[in-house]
């Protein structure tokens, strides 16, 4: 059996508040006894008088608390003036309570303390601690720390940092027993057949840029990237007198970047530019500034707890949900608060009792199986259990029953009306604070929102002028590249020939050329038609390469079939492991002597049409792209009987793979209707009806891919 009650009393009175919290408690347990219990007041009661009262009640009880900056529970509800009293009962289950004393002193020596006094009569290993670590003057980063080294590696710590409401400037207090201490750690350790599970909700959203802590020690941090650390807030925040609460740090893992912890600022050094965080930060740590809104704390309380509530194995039903949720949070959320507690009811299984504080700093593990941390602005639910408590209610119930009175002490009618008139007031007085720090926050969001019109503006401006050094550098790009095409057609006596190219962007890797041989006899002339994977600058940059080896190569001795396996070895050897290649078509013609050769090297066979008898052919022949294996050898391939009016088409495969808004693709059957259509037309004539009809099928919008081609009429009979 492990069962627990909550209780939670609202008043200006300690005695009865704590007189109310322990009935509501008393009434879910019946007779039931508790081993032991944990204690949230808020800063302004007597709380000497309140723990000797529940230690009237409970002599034998295990107790530990402190004191908190609101308080929350399924028996009561959100409240800034209550306490909150946990009452946990067990027979399986042993708990015991420790504290160390001076823990701003030596905390390792005061966990020490804490651990060695509740241990001493445990009959088993550890298997939960909870904890409330004083977090003003001493470091609860030392204290989780120091707990992670003496606790078997099974033994998570959770638990909340003592705090108090921001407007009152006191110490936060811890209770044990019946002591009210400053600087100590109590905590309560577990042991037995215990289960848990839970979840944390981590709402900050990181935004600006990443940086670097370039200077720190301990809990101030110096300098941020290359700014004093209070310039890097100002930065963003503009100047402001309070600490940024609301505006907290990301402080990443390195060899974790997809999670961070949380850091909020504390206090300013003005002097020095430096900030005083809640935890320590290393130099080198990568941090970067966190932003949140009340929906995103809302959303992500409900996805985080119910990823936990899925967790839960559907035979077993924790007896409690403790949660602890940070002061910040609180700030923002403002009227919303209570959100929280609505969304833990909504997920955990009704009746299970719920009960948390706002705290300054949340301890639990990261994740799962990790060991415990210091959080700052987050909620972490914890759901305690025994491992095999069955999913079903006993007999004795959980809850306040109706006819329970709000306060068990009575109290005469106009004493009552007098403390619920001065609590009004209170209420009244931390609703004006609440007040101005709304409005605090709401400067600090104003500042932001200004900070970020104005980069949005200044990167606005920076990306016109590269958008305008681009344009002219793609404008050089392309009247460079288009310079190093053919500026005119060839004028032969035997040949009407002509080409078009049209790039899809301003830069391209289509190419064409004509390489003329004056000297030669027959008056030679070789065309060659190129394309390079993708388009664009890329694409341009290899065209240029490839156009340039091939002039080269191609006036130096050595075949057809030599000059392109050469161009193909240095291509090669420029484009390994880059994924691109380069297809090309090289034809030569002799019209005097009525031949033609060509290399093929991966690309689309010519087309060769004879009107004379309506047939067309495909000069084909075997070869790879080139630039894929420098060692391939290409061969040539040759063909006479060249005569008059006979037509040769080179293209890019940017022809018959453009696609009509319909999907459709153009395909090369139109090609060749197109070629046979306007056979007695000009060379010049031909390019231009298929560009037409291109852009007819396209109906006009910009192409796809780049598209290129050259049209070779024999003009008159040719030598066999």
């Amino acid at each position: 059996m492990f069962k627990v009650a909550v209780g939670q009393g609202e008043d200006l009175d300690a005695r009865s508040a704590v007189e109310t919290a322990i009935a509501h408690c008393q009434f879910q347990l019946r007779e039931l006894r508790p081993q032991a219990g944990i204690v949230f007041s808020s800063i302004d009661f007597d709380h000497k008088l309140v723990l000797a009262e529940l230690l009237r009640r409970f002599p034998d009880i295990e107790l530990v608390g402190c004191t908190t900056g609101g308080e929350f529970s399924s028996d009561f509800g959100f409240s800034d003036d209550s306490i909150n009293l946990i009452l946990f009962c067990a027979d399986m289950i042993e708990i015991k309570a420790g504290v160390g004393r001076q823990v701003s002193i030596d905390p390792t020596l005061a966990v020490e303390s804490a651990v060695a006094q509740a241990r001493e009569d445990l009959s088993g290993p550890e298997t939960l601690c909870i904890v409330f670590p004083e977090g003003i003057v001493a470091s609860p980063d030392a204290v989780i720390r120091a707990l992670n080294q003496m606790l078997p590696p099974l033994c998570p710590v959770f638990g909340g940092v003592p705090s108090r409401h921001y407007e009152i400037p006191a110490p936060t207090l811890q209770f044990f027993q019946n002591e009210v201490l400053e600087d100590a750690v109590p905590l309560l350790l577990f042991t037995g057949p215990l289960r848990h599970e839970f979840a944390i909700s981590n709402s900050w959203k990181p935004i600006g840029t990443k940086a670097k802590i370039t200077e720190s020690r301990d809990y101030e941090i110096r300098r941020i990237g290359d700014k004093r650390a209070l310039d890097f807030y100002r930065y963003y925040l503009g100047a402001h007198r309070y600490p940024a609460l609301e505006f907290p740090l990301a402080v990443y893992d390195e060899s974790d970047q997809a999670h961070f912890l949380i850091r909020s600022p504390g206090d300013y050094a003005e002097d020095q530019g430096s900030i005083f965080f809640s935890g320590p930060i290393s130099t080198g740590t990568t941090v970067q500034l966190t932003e949140v809104t009340r929906e995103r704390i809302i959303a992500d309380t409900e996805a985080s707890v119910a990823t936990m509530v899925k967790r839960c194995r559907d035979d077993w039903q924790p007896a409690v949900a403790l949660a602890f949720s940070c002061a910040t949070r609180k700030q923002i959320l403002g009227t919303r608060t209570p959100e929280e507690l609505r969304i833990l009811k909504g997920f955990l299984p009704a009746p299970l009792p719920i009960c948390g504080f706002y705290t300054f700093g949340e301890l639990s593990p990261l994740q799962p199986g990790e060991s415990s941390r210091l959080h700052n602005c987050t909620l972490v639910t914890l759901l305690i259990g025994e491992e095999n408590a069955v999913a079903s209610m006993d007999s004795t119930g959980i809850g306040p029953g109706p006819s329970l009175p709000t306060h068990h002490r009575a109290a005469e009618k106009v004493e009552r009306l007098e403390r619920e008139n001065l609590f009004l007031q209170k209420k009244l007085k931390r609703s004006e604070h609440y007040r101005e720090r709304l409005e605090r926050n709401k400067d600090l969001s104003d500042a932001l929102l200004k900070k970020i019109n104005r980069d949005m503006k200044r990167a606005h401006r920076e990306i016109k002028r590269k958008n305008s050094l681009l344009r002219k550098s793609l404008a050089l790009a392309n009247e460079i590249q288009l310079n190093l095409l053919p500026q005119h057609d060839p004028i032969n006596e035997h040949l009407d020939i002509t080409g078009r190219i049209i790039y899809s962007s301003a830069t391209g890797g289509d190419y064409y050329d004509y390489i003329r041989f004056p000297k030669s006899a027959g008056h030679r002339l070789d065309v060659v038609v190129g394309d390079v994977t993708g388009h664009g600058i890329e694409a341009a940059l290899l065209m240029t390469t490839a156009r340039a080896f091939l002039r080269a190569r191609t006036f130096q001795p050595g075949s057809l079939a030599q000059v392109v396996t050469d161009v193909n070895r240095h291509l090669t050897a420029d484009l390994y492991e880059t994924g691109r290649f380069m297809t090309l078509f090289y034809l030569t013609i002799d019209p005097a002597a009525g031949r033609l050769g060509w290399v093929r090297a991966g690309h689309d066979p010519a087309i060769l049409f004879d009107p004379a008898t309506g047939h067309f052919q495909e000069l084909r022949g075997e070869g790879i792209a080139l630039g894929v294996d420098r060692s391939w050898r290409y061969e040539e391939h040759q063909k006479s009987g060249l005569t008059g009016g006979q037509i040769i088409f080179i293209g890019t495969d940017g022809i018959w793979e453009t696609h009509s808004p319909r999907g459709d693709m153009f395909g090369k059957q139109r090609v060749y209707e197109l070629i046979r259509t306007h056979a007695a037309a000009s060379a010049a004539d031909i390019a231009d009806r298929v560009i037409e009809d291109l852009d007819r099928f396209r109906e006009n919008p910009e192409p796809e891919d780049d598209i290129t081609l050259v049209v070779i009429k024999v003009k008159g009979p040719g030598k066999k």
